[in-house]
C-alpha cells in the first residue's frame, strides 16, 4: 500500500498560516492535493496537522486527517510526524511506502508517480528531493517501511526538484509568477 502523507502546521514562525496562505486565490495546502490526487499509484492520501482551521478545509476537499497534537507541530524532525501518521491511520500496518509531500512547495516540477517510479528502480528505502543548487528542500520525502520501522536507510537517492521552497512573502511572489506561466 501506497499512502501520501501531506503535513501542514498550522502555525509558521517565518510566515504566518503559510500553508492556508493565498496563492494564485487558492490557499496554498491545495496545490499538494492537487499533486496527490493526480497519482494512479497511490492508495490514500491524508493531511497531518495540529489546525483546526487547516482540518476543516481539507475535509471540506474530501480529504483525510490526522490529527497531531502541538508537540508535533513546532520545530521536530519531519520523520515523527510521518510515523505519528502512520500510527494513527487505518492499516498503518500495511503501508509498504509513504510520499510526503510538503505543502510549501506548490509549484513542483515532478510528479508522485515520477518520485515512486525512481525510487521503485532504484531499489531505496529513501527518496529526498534538493534544488539545483544542492540545497535540500522538502518537495519530496519517499521512504520505506522499513526505514519508518528502523529508522535506517539501506541505500539513499536525491531528485532534483527545482521548485520555490516558501518561507518568506517573496516567495511566494515567485511561486505565483511560476505557477501563472504554467497556465499560460
Amino acid at each position: 500500500m501506497i499512502v501520501i502523507v501531506i503535513p501542514a502546521k498550522g502555525k509558521s514562525s517565518r510566515l504566518p498560516n503559510k500553508n492556508i496562505t493565498l496563492l494564485n486565490g487558492r490557499p496554498m495546502i491545495e496545490y499538494s492535493i492537487d499533486e496527490a490526487r493526480l497519482s494512479k499509484r497511490a492508495d490514500q492520501i491524508y493531511v497531518s496537522t495540529d489546525s483546526d482551521e487547516i482540518a476543516a478545509h481539507v475535509e471540506k476537499m474530501g480529504v483525510k486527517v490526522i490529527r497531531r497534537s502541538k508537540s508535533l507541530g513546532g520545530d521536530v524532525p519531519i520523520i515523527d510526524v510521518y510515523r505519528h501518521a502512520l500510527s494513527e491511520m487505518p492499516n498503518g500496518d500495511k503501508v509498504e511506502v509513504l510520499v510526503g509531500l510538503q505543502p510549501d512547495h506548490p509549484d513542483r516540477d515532478i510528479r508522485v508517480d515520477e518520485a515512486l517510479e525512481i525510487f521503485e528502480r532504484e531499489s531505496v528505502d529513501r527518496l529526498m528531493s534538493k534544488q539545483k543548487d544542492d540545497e535540500k528542500n522538502g518537495s519530496y520525502y519517499v521512504l520505506s517501511r522499513h526505514f519508518l520501522t528502523h529508522g535506517e536507510s539501506r541505500h539513499d537517492v536525491t531528485i532534483v526538484d527545482d521548485c520555490t521552497n516558501i518561507h518568506y512573502p517573496e516567495d511566494l511572489k515567485r511561486a505565483e509568477a511560476r505557477l501563472s506561466n504554467r497556465k499560460a
